[in-house]
């Protein structure tokens, strides 16, 4: 695939369509204008809310186009770069790439521009249904603390192309990327490489977007098909989608040459890469693996018990960021430490309070039914699940077991509470709530020592809040209220 920029001064008066003018949107005008790019902007927001949004950057704009994607918005683009809450199958979009205008995402131009200004920058790339903020953010703080230079961005923290903004200003210098991405930034690669990429799992999820599992699956597997053979692949060996989407590297590379060297982690079995055995992580080696590499592998055991994290999801996250870290040269001693003392992120499985030997489990960022299932798994029982929100088509009926043998009593919320009550109902007492005030305090009423008080939906939130930070946070301040 032939690049689209060989170098920054054919930018200069370019016409450049963005469309949508999320976080990724705005950086991208900031950075496209300073390189003198003509940035055309397309929004479904009206106009006055695009200037609004713009602020300062309104006068570096060429011209803006709101109240959804007309056609027109693109007359003059000469490249369409998608943000990641639109799909590239939105009809003007279609239309642009049959007209020949090249259309791209956010990462794709961002990585374009960053490999003419500093080429050497070594990519991590992270994916998967669940799990991705905080793999990302374990990888990096293990080369943080090995003393690399290294920032966190993507899905999680400020977009790639602010990043190539601060280089670019030299604001920032850096020789390693993490980035956390989603289906939907992979979806609009091209050229985009990562010198280490993990697919942590893949469970169905956003198929209110996708026309199946396939399509959702091939987006995924996106991060590694222009990886060479001096790269890595981390893959989970418990998860059949993740390796399945082996036949669509081997496709690639039929075609291509040499493979990425492959590593695998698993709770269940002895692979080549992390597997967990007698309640601690272990590794084994792959013997094309540089001596460097290999000895700081060979000998490291990562103890369950030592994890400040805990949950089986996150044992998994371990693997997946430990693996990664090896890859780029970390030593053992800095991982250790990372794990010792790593307290998670927030709305991810936090306990926000323990009242009368009760816990109350935060894991509001639970936005499908496998991240349900994973958070269950982590309780031995007496679980008083809080679930509902907006549906995204999500199967229901596959946590028939994990809730029948964990939960105690189910309360639901939103849009989704009737159909999860359809496919759940028979196996456990549920209520329904009007909000999470309400939810919380039936859950109190219900609960007895010993119980666990989990909010983990299974669903999005923007039926009831902003996002699922703000479910989270209205959560806990529900809980540090009784």
């Amino acid at each position: 695939m032939q690049r689209l920029v060989h170098s920054l001064s054919e930018l200069k008066d370019k016409k450049i369509a963005i469309v949508g003018l999320g976080k990724s949107g705005i950086s991208l005008v900031k950075l496209l204008s300073t390189l003198g790019v003509k940035v055309i902007v397309n929004d479904k927001k009206n106009e006055n809310e695009i200037y609004k949004d713009l602020g300062h950057l309104s006068d570096r704009v060429y011209k803006v186009f709101g109240g959804g994607h007309p056609p027109e918005a693109f007359n003059e683009a000469q490249l369409v770069v998608v943000s990641p809450g639109v799909p590239i199958s939105t009809p003007s979009i279609v239309s642009a790439v049959y007209n020949g205008i090249p259309v791209i995402g956010e990462i794709e131009l961002s990585w374009e521009i960053l490999n003419i200004l500093k080429p050497d920058i070594k990519i991590i790339g992270i994916t998967g249904s669940n799990g991705k903020s905080t793999t990302s953010t374990l990888t990096y703080e293990f080369l943080k603390k090995d003393g690399k230079k290294v920032v966190l961005a993507g899905n999680i923290g400020f977009p790639m192309a602010e990043v190539v903004y601060e280089i670019y200003n030299k604001e920032i210098d850096i020789d390693y990327l993490v980035l956390e991405l989603s289906s939907f930034q992979l979806e609009g690669i091209k050229n985009f490489k990562v010198h280490s990429a993990a697919i942590l799992n893949i469970t169905p999820d956003h198929m209110d977007r996708y026309s199946g599992m396939k399509e959702y699956i091939e987006a995924k597997a996106k991060i590694f098909q222009n990886q060479g053979g001096d790269d890595f692949l981390i893959l989970n060996m418990d998860d059949k989608n993740t390796v399945s989407s082996i036949e669509y590297l081997r496709n690639i590379y039929l075609k291509k040459g040499k493979l990425p060297h492959i590593l695998y982690f698993s709770r269940f079995q002895k692979v080549y890469g992390a597997f967990l055995e007698k309640d601690a992580i272990r590794f084994h080696l792959r013997e094309e693996l540089s001596e460097d590499i290999k000895k700081e592998m060979e000998n490291t055991v990562l103890p369950v018990n030592s994890f400040k994290i805990k949950g089986v999801h996150n044992i998994e996250n371990i693997m997946a960021a430990s693996l990664l870290a090896f890859s780029v040269g970390c030593t053992a001693d800095s991982i250790k430490e990372v794990v010792r003392e790593f307290p998670g992120l927030p709305h991810r499985m936090e306990l926000v309070r323990e009242i009368d030997g009760v816990s109350y489990i935060n894991d509001s960022k639970g936005t499908n039914v496998d991240a349900v299932a994973k958070s269950l798994e982590s309780f031995s029982g007496n679980v008083i699940l809080i679930a509902g929100g907006r549906d995204k088509d999500g199967d229901f009926t596959t946590l028939k077991e994990v809730v029948q043998k964990k939960v105690k009593a189910m309360i639901l919320i939103g849009e989704a509470s009737q159909k999860i009550a359809k496919a759940l109902g028979e196996v456990v007492n549920h209520y329904f709530e009007k909000d999470m005030k309400s939810a919380v305090i039936k859950a109190k009423e219900l609960a007895q020592r010993g119980d666990i008080v989990l909010l983990s939906p299974g669903c999005a939130s923007f039926d009831m809040f902003r996002n699922f930070e703000h479910r989270g946070e209205v959560f806990k301040e529900i809980v540090n209220s009784l």
